[in-house]
């Protein structure tokens, strides 16, 4: 049998911060049973396995909140993980679009050399080698691991693929 000093010190080395008003007060409502002591100094006598059942009802609340708190958080998570997933679907389908308009203008204009000059920014006649030489600049700063972005990069890479 324990005191109510000696069942606060424990439930304090168990992680549990009480003191000896907490202990009373939950005597009182009942949250941990104890029994009324018949001596001056002692109000109630607290059994061992009472108190082993309320430190393990306290950590079980504890990991019942924890794991409350990780499901809204999942559920936070999946809702922006779905926004992210219908994003990424629009993006892919405005990168096939605009794959479907440069391939269907490439054809429509039967891809001569000088129309991709002028797509550069170049001369007219510019030598092939020039030509290569500038999709490679285009390509290095749309390359993904350089932060640019992949969707330009693979039609671009489509394109200077045709023009090998």
């Amino acid at each position: 049998m324990l005191t109510i000093k000696e069942a606060a010190k424990q439930l304090t080395s168990y992680g549990i911060n009480a003191t000896d008003q907490d202990v009373l007060i939950w005597i009182e409502e009942g949250l941990l049973k104890a029994e009324q002591a018949n001596r001056r100094n002692a109000l109630y006598k607290i059994h061992l396995k009472d108190l082993t059942d309320f430190i393990i009802q306290k950590y079980n609340d504890s990991f019942t909140a924890q794991l409350e708190s990780s499901k809204r958080e999942n559920i936070l998570l999946n809702e922006q993980l779905e926004l992210l997933t219908t994003r990424l679907h629009i993006e892919q389908s405005k990168v096939r679009t605009l794959k479907k308009m440069l391939n269907a203008q490439i054809e429509a204009s039967s891809t001569d050399p000088s129309q991709m000059e002028e797509m550069l920014g170049l001369k007219q006649n510019t030598d092939s080698q020039v030509l290569r030489k500038e999709f490679k600049k285009i390509l290095k700063a749309l390359h993904p691991d350089r932060g640019g972005d992949e969707r330009l990069f693979k039609v671009f890479n489509e394109h200077y693929e045709n023009l090998k």
